[in-house]
């Protein structure tokens, strides 16, 4: 349940397998186990080489991001103690990678065997270990089953692996892209009583960098806070991308002080006019901080935009706003453990960060590179995680 304190236990077995376990609050649900009314986390079995050399993945710290979100990862080099695994783990398995070598057409059978048996499937991903080594239509056609076709050893093919674990054991809904404003004249003057201030020159200057960020990115919609700041970096910062624009007052600024306090939507429609920009379905009082935007409010108001997103069509969105309110969704203000990839803390002045949307309404972050601004962690390390 929810209310379980996070314990994360580590068994190291020589040339057999690592075996971490998860319990507690997590961004996935949990599931039943069919043996003894245990009851266990969404749960992938990994069937590696020895230490877990293939690729140069950091395996332990793979194994202890996915427990950070409630999903168990089961490593094994032994294809026998994987299969054994798998039968004790019951309906909580939810999908197997394994090296064709370590396990290979007979791995394959058997878990699909066991699928079988309990009236379902579990999806299995062949790990090559070179793109000659297995036909991938001919285990698409005669098993039905996935080969990787990417590099795991770099970050595009990393992040492809990491996605289809993620949608097998928690499930994705959306791919978000998180936007922060770009600087505005209260951030540089700290001059908390300039009413909805604009973004100054170096903050015009961010956008145009955020343009070139930007350039070729696709979504199926902008959702943006009607703050003068956040219209004015989607504009600069979307403006040519042709992706449809739309007023969001959810995400408008938690404080209520005149610089996080919008203005009219006839104020809005002087200052936007002759842009792709529409205010017409603004309620004329949603910058008023009364009721949901009471500042008291917050974290009811970004649960409720979340839910709001989920009902959505789109798969595929930007999100433009401001930093508490990107840092109260996504839980960076400490409130959940952070993953070894991701950026901890508020976000800068037109940062970008992607995550998908769960299934349980929580979210995951997309791996990325380091940078040297990242004081967190180490460097080296992602550097051969990510590629």
């Amino acid at each position: 349940s929810s209310s379980r304190v996070l314990q994360v236990s580590v068994v190291f077995i020589p040339w057999v397998g690592l075996a971490i376990r998860s319990r507690g609050p997590a961004m996935g649900a949990s599931f039943g186990s069919a043996l003894n009314g245990k009851i266990d986390p969404p749960t992938v079995i990994w069937v590696h080489g020895p230490a877990g050399a293939q690729y140069d993945l950091d395996l332990s710290t793979f194994v202890t991001d996915f427990a950070y979100v409630g999903v168990q990862c089961l490593v094994f080099s032994d294809s026998t103690r994987a299969f054994r695994a798998a039968e004790r783990l019951g309906v909580s398995l939810r999908c197997v990678v394994t090296k064709w070598r370590r396990g290979g057409r007979k791995l394959i059978e058997r878990v699909q065997d066991l699928g079988g048996r309990q009236k379902r499937h579990v999806p299995i991903l062949v790990l090559p270990d070179d793109p000659g080594e297995v036909n991938a239509s001919d285990i698409r056609s005669e098993l039905g089953e996935e080969v990787f076709a990417g590099d795991p050893s770099t970050l595009e093919g990393y992040t492809a692996l990491v996605e289809w674990i993620v949608r097998r054991t928690l499930g994705i809904e959306k791919l978000v892209m998180f936007v922060r404003h770009a600087q505005a004249e209260h951030n540089i003057t700290e001059d908390w009583s300039i009413a909805d201030p604009a973004i100054t020159a170096e903050g015009t200057r961010q956008a145009h960098d955020l343009a070139l960020q930007m350039r070729g990115v696709r979504a199926d919609a902008i959702f943006s806070s009607p703050l003068r700041r956040t219209l004015q970096t989607t504009l600069l910062g979307f403006g040519k991308s042709g992706i449809p624009v739309f007023c969001q007052p959810l995400l408008q600024e938690g404080g209520d002080g005149p610089c996080d306090t919008g203005s009219d939507a006839a104020t809005l429609r002087r200052w936007f006019a002759g842009t792709a920009l529409n205010f017409d379905s603004l309620p004329e009082d949603w910058y008023v901080k009364q009721g949901i935007n009471e500042t008291g409010r917050l974290a009811e108001r970004v649960g409720r935009f979340v839910a709001w997103l989920r009902g959505r069509p789109e798969t595929s969105v930007i999100l433009v706003a401001h930093n508490v309110i990107l840092t109260e969704m996504l839980g960076l203000d400490g409130g959940r453990r952070i993953l070894s990839w991701e950026r901890s803390g508020g976000f800068d002045n037109c940062e970008a960060r992607r995550y998908w949307l769960l299934g349980s309404g929580g979210w995951f972050p997309l791996p990325r590179e380091r940078s040297d601004s990242d004081s967190d962690g180490d460097i080296r390390r992602m550097s051969l995680l990510c590629g």
